[in-house]
């Protein structure tokens, strides 16, 4: 198996891991509060909200109020996210044959990551300028550092990995013409 087998594996698992993640968490945002309360349908739901807010102190999810993009990056979710996600799944798992990710296919890979690595350093900006009355020191490290770090760090990975397949990609083209 070689190195870009490899990364097409990571990135089918952690695709596999962000589609429940999105349900779960990042679109909660847009449920009816009725959904996820106590005798809601999706009570569940708002337990584990209470459970990541109390764990984590991620402000993003506080009832108090969210920074003003906020909601464009759960819209971005929605829109964005949610399907490159499903395609992806697909995309991936075919092309851990013999048949590879097409360029068409590493181009919105390169998209997305670069969409997840700019909204996730963004959020992680944010993050770091928390009250340390509402989010210490060691709870930052964690929530940095830790969660969203790991995003940003495979998004990251996701967008370099990609631009370098495709750049690859245009150079072998390039030389195709200059030989015509």
């Amino acid at each position: 198996m070689g190195a870009t087998s490899k990364l097409n594996t990571v990135y089918l698992v952690y695709f596999l891991i962000h589609i429940p993640i999105l349900f779960c968490v990042d679109l909660v945002y847009f449920y009816p509060p009725a959904w996820y309360a106590a005798a809601g349908p999706l009570a569940p739901l708002g337990r584990l909200r209470a459970y990541y807010l109390a764990s984590y102190k991620d402000q993003f999810f506080s009832p108090a109020g969210v920074p003003s993009f906020f909601p464009l990056f759960c819209f971005l979710e929605l829109v964005f996210h949610l399907p490159v996600s499903v395609w992806a799944v697909r995309a991936l798992s075919s092309a851990s044959g013999t048949r590879g990710l097409k360029g068409k296919d590493e181009l919105l890979l390169f998209l997305y990551g670069v969409e997840t690595a700019l909204t996730t350093a963004t959020c992680m900006w944010e993050a770091y300028g928390w009250s340390e009355e509402l989010v210490t020191g060691a709870e930052k490290v964690t929530l940095i550092g830790g969660l969203y770090g790991s995003y940003f760090a495979v998004a990251l990975l996701l967008s370099v990995d990609m631009w370098m397949r495709l750049t690859s990609k245009l150079e072998a083209a390039d030389r195709v013409k200059k030989v015509q």
